[in-house]
């Protein structure tokens, strides 16, 4: 008998006629409104988890942040004006447990506006526009032009279907999907300027935003370390900072200003904020945290600050340091560390004299044409 799949719904809402839906039975409900809309309030039935946010960003950017939470194994998101029949949750999951696509796009029966339900790990191919405020075109566009674009990574499930469904009644005429350009503009001229370079990139399209593909990995370390109090460098948009709802303390460091705007939207309640700064001169008290992670960040330090970084979250750490990086070319001839903005480190050499090295393994989901190691250090004392 086939498991049923869990179905997060996210709810980014636009101007327009709403209309009630029916989510009885859905795995949560997400819904991230711009502040002060009246009709932003979404209520959920009885027993369905509800989150609901605010965040004045375009509706892409929305759906972005809503989709980053999201823990089911599917997403649907909605802009509140879809006409769902009472039965829609049983027939779209009768759908999808059949085939083996990272999408199904529902058309209605009698013509209009399509529905995406995306499996969650295939947001690992690319997150939708952020810039984009219409719901619907920002799915269409990921379907189209985003998730081909990237889906030469590899995941165990592959391509989309399509078909027609009279759960979903007939809407809006079909928006056409746009072309996106590249993630982050190319830095033209001089040597590599890590905050500018990353400025750039956060006022675009990030499009490793809206999942996570080292989630396991990172659940791991949590178990592990069971941290109270911790530092991630390099957080972002702030994708990884719910992992660590059980912590008393969360910070997140990033060079870029921009990026930390978008991290603001998803700031927990533990957090004790966000700050704006370079993780070679960390603005923060000896020993202050149980644990310092990062992910994807110290692949971007040049090699000549590289020691002070290391020496940076050695003195700030009272015990464990997570890293999960890229450290070598998955195939010979490989260009990954020829990107200006990529470099190699020896992180077990680097860390070896103040820590023991506890745990290094490739993560889960190898989607970059480099191999990503996880480390997991445990600081020794003086």
């Amino acid at each position: 008998m086939a498991v049923s799949p869990s179905i997060s719904v996210v709810i980014a809402a636009t101007a327009g006629p709403r209309h009630p839906l029916p989510l009885a039975g859905v795995h949560e409900v997400i819904a991230v409104g711009r502040p002060n809309d009246p009709q932003g309030a979404v209520s959920a039935p009885f027993g369905t988890p509800l989150r609901q946010i605010c965040s004045d960003a375009p509706a892409g950017q929305r759906a972005n942040i809503g989709i980053s939470l999201a823990s089911g194994d599917w997403v649907v998101v909605l802009s509140g004006a879809e006409r769902l029949a009472a039965d829609w949750l049983r027939e779209l999951s009768a759908s999808l447990s059949l085939g083996n696509v990272c999408a199904h796009r529902v058309l209605p029966a009698g013509g209009g506006q399509p529905l995406l339900a995306v499996w969650r790990p295939a947001f690992a191919y690319g997150s939708l526009d952020g810039r984009t405020d219409d719901v619907a075109a920002a799915m269409e566009q990921w379907l189209t032009d985003i998730f081909p674009s990237h889906r030469h990574r590899v995941l165990p499930r592959e391509g989309s279907a399509t078909h027609r469904a009279d759960w979903l009644e007939a809407g809006a005429a079909p928006t056409e999907a746009v072309s996106s350009p590249d993630r982050i503009p190319p830095q033209s001229g001089g040597a590599y300027d890590p905050r500018r370079f990353w400025e750039a990139g956060g006022c675009g399209w990030v499009k490793w935003e809206a999942y996570q593909p080292d989630e396991p990995e990172i659940c791991a370390v949590v178990e592990h370390t069971q941290p109270r109090r911790v530092l991630e460098l390099g957080c972002g948009g702030g994708r990884n900072g719910r992992y660590f709802a059980a912590a008393e303390r969360y910070a997140g460091l990033d060079i870029s200003f921009p990026l930390l705007e978008r991290a603001r939207d998803r700031q927990a309640l533990n957090s004790i904020g966000l700050i704006c700064g370079d993780a070679t001169r960390l603005p923060l008290a000896d020993t202050a945290f149980d644990l310092v992670f990062a992910v994807s960040t110290f692949q971007h330090i040049v090699a000549e600050r590289i020691a002070a970084c290391i020496a940076e979250i050695l003195r700030v750490t009272r015990r464990y340091v997570c890293l999960i990086e890229f450290t070598d070319e998955l195939a010979r001839g490989g260009a990954w560390f020829e990107q200006a903005h990529m470099f190699r480190h020896d992180y077990a050499a680097l860390l070896a004299p103040h820590a023991a090295l506890l745990l290094r393994r490739p993560t889960t989901l190898q989607i970059q044409p480099a191999v990503k190691e996880m480390f997991l250090f445990e600081k020794r004392r003086s």
